[in-house]
């Protein structure tokens, strides 16, 4: 009888040191479990965007930087942003060129670049989605261009628009991808989103309607992403789809406001409407719901809940098995 209690207090005593504890302080979420400690900022830091694309092929190189496209062959060097495009009737209708012509005037348009969508190499070809921002930085146009490495005299060649845009905003993205062989992007216009692809062997541009109206896209590999989208009749689907098949995956559908919380398995969302938040494990379905707005983040493989976002006063670690809490912290 004796050893038997002894043995229970040991379990109960190991489980106890098992047991992780949790603290906010100085904007940092700080995680202990025994010896180990993860601390988590509040706030991420940004990942860095890069500074330049550059391809090369021998003595001559197509480079996307600061300047624009610059392309030097040999001793020649020449640089652009790609200005005349920007009002070309090749890609644009003449209405749509004189609202670029007026955006132009009154200063809410530029006809210089503000950067590229993204960039890939077919071959000797490589390819810049070119984009252009309004002066609040949404974009407005794209246009892919091309620079034919293996050419006597390179020089940047348009060749068209896909349908609508791609989901780029940063000052070099990379929405650009190579899908079944042809340079694709997910693209999305007011009420439809899809996969729209450039077909480099017959210069022929396709699109493929995928669903309705998307509100945010996030790649999981070169042919699979995790969308969010409105239905047309009010609710809000989370998925995954597959670019090459065209096949989709709901993992949720609700009336609440959606966030995907990032791309890390299992996918993690947050479900939120009148001051309560469903969180839901899209893999095995565990859902659990709390009273309040929650921001959150991933801690190794827990879950950090937090409210409210930006001024933490009650956080949780909870696991996404379960969601049972493993350790949680208030303000005095």
């Amino acid at each position: 009888m004796t050893i038997t209690a002894l043995i229970l207090g040991l379990a109960i005593h190991a489980q106890t040191v098992d047991k992780p504890t949790l603290q906010y302080y100085q904007q940092t979420f700080v995680i202990r479990q025994q010896d180990d400690v993860l601390r988590i900022p509040l706030t991420e830091p940004k990942a860095k965007s890069p500074l330049f694309v550059t391809f090369r092929k021998n003595d001559t190189f197509a480079v996307w930087d600061d300047r624009g496209l610059t392309i030097r062959h040999g001793s020649k060097t020449s640089s652009t942003r790609c200005t005349e495009i920007a009002v070309s009737p090749r890609i644009f209708t003449k209405d749509e060129i004189l609202k670029t012509l007026e955006g132009v005037q009154d200063g809410q348009r530029t006809k210089e670049a503000s950067g590229i969508s993204g960039a890939k190499r077919v071959g000797s070809d490589a390819f810049f989605l070119v984009r252009w921002d309004d002066s609040d930085g949404k974009p407005w146009a794209e246009a892919l261009v091309k620079v034919d490495m293996s050419a006597h005299k390179p020089v940047a060649k348009l060749i068209g628009k896909f349908e609508s845009l791609s989901t780029g905003t940063k000052q070099i993205d990379d929405k650009l991808q190579i899908v079944d062989g042809k340079l694709a992007i997910v693209s999305h216009k007011k009420e439809a989103w899809g996969l729209a692809t450039y077909d480099p062997t017959d210069d022929s541009f396709d699109f493929r309607p995928m669903g309705s109206k998307l509100a945010s896209y996030d790649t999981l590999n070169a042919t699979q992403g995790l969308f969010v989208e409105a239905s047309s009749y009010g609710t809000n689907i989370v998925g995954r789809v597959d670019l090459e098949s065209g096949t989709r995956k709901v993992l949720y559908e609700g009336r609440e406001r959606i966030r995907i919380l990032d791309t890390s398995d299992p996918v993690i969302i947050l479900a939120a409407t009148s001051g309560k938040t469903k969180i839901v494990n899209a893999v095995t379905g565990a859902s659990r719901t709390l009273s309040y707005e929650l921001d959150g983040r991933r801690a190794g493989e827990s879950v950090l809940l937090w409210t409210p976002s930006t001024a933490p006063k009650a956080v949780w670690l909870m696991s996404p098995k379960d969601w049972e809490i493993q350790a949680r912290w208030r303000s005095e």
